[in-house]
């Protein structure tokens, strides 16, 4: 097998090597390419290709991290088209910050919106769902 090199925080590695041996990998190759695989399976073709869909996207972070904040708004600005609602929230004693989206696109489009906010900060978890607001592939009518 070919062998990849990766950058991360030292905080993420020794996070990665507690997640394999707390779960019974074999060492955090295997983790990463169990993760890969997955992040690879979400982003194939689905029955939503070539849809316009609905999403909510939950993005959480640490508390006072004025950067990833500003990274937020520089999403919201550039997603502004298919972006229907968006709040930002604070957790309680500090404990983080929730910002929820809810965008209308082309389910490419919320693909790709929902890989800019996790490319947000590697700190970044997000969370999402996606339902068709069309008819099998056609517009739905307002009726």
């Amino acid at each position: 097998m070919p062998i990849v090199s990766s950058s991360m925080t030292e905080r993420l590695r020794e996070d990665l090597d507690t997640f394999a041996e707390e779960h019974g990998y074999t060492g955090r190759s295997e983790v990463i390419r169990e993760a890969c695989q997955s992040l690879l399976e979400e982003y194939q073709e689905s029955d939503y290709e070539d849809r316009r869909v609905l999403a909510t996207v939950t993005a959480v972070f640490g508390y006072d991290e004025p950067e990833i904040e500003r990274r937020m708004m520089d999403i919201r600005h550039e997603f502004e088209g298919a972006i229907r609602s968006n709040s930002h929230n604070c957790l309680r004693e500090n404990a983080g910050c929730v910002e929820t989206f809810v965008v209308e696109a082309a389910y490419q489009d919320v693909l790709h919106f929902i890989g800019t906010v996790r490319g947000a900060d590697e700190s970044v978890s997000v969370e999402y769902t996606v339902v068709p607001v069309d008819r099998n592939g056609t517009e739905a009518s307002d009726t």
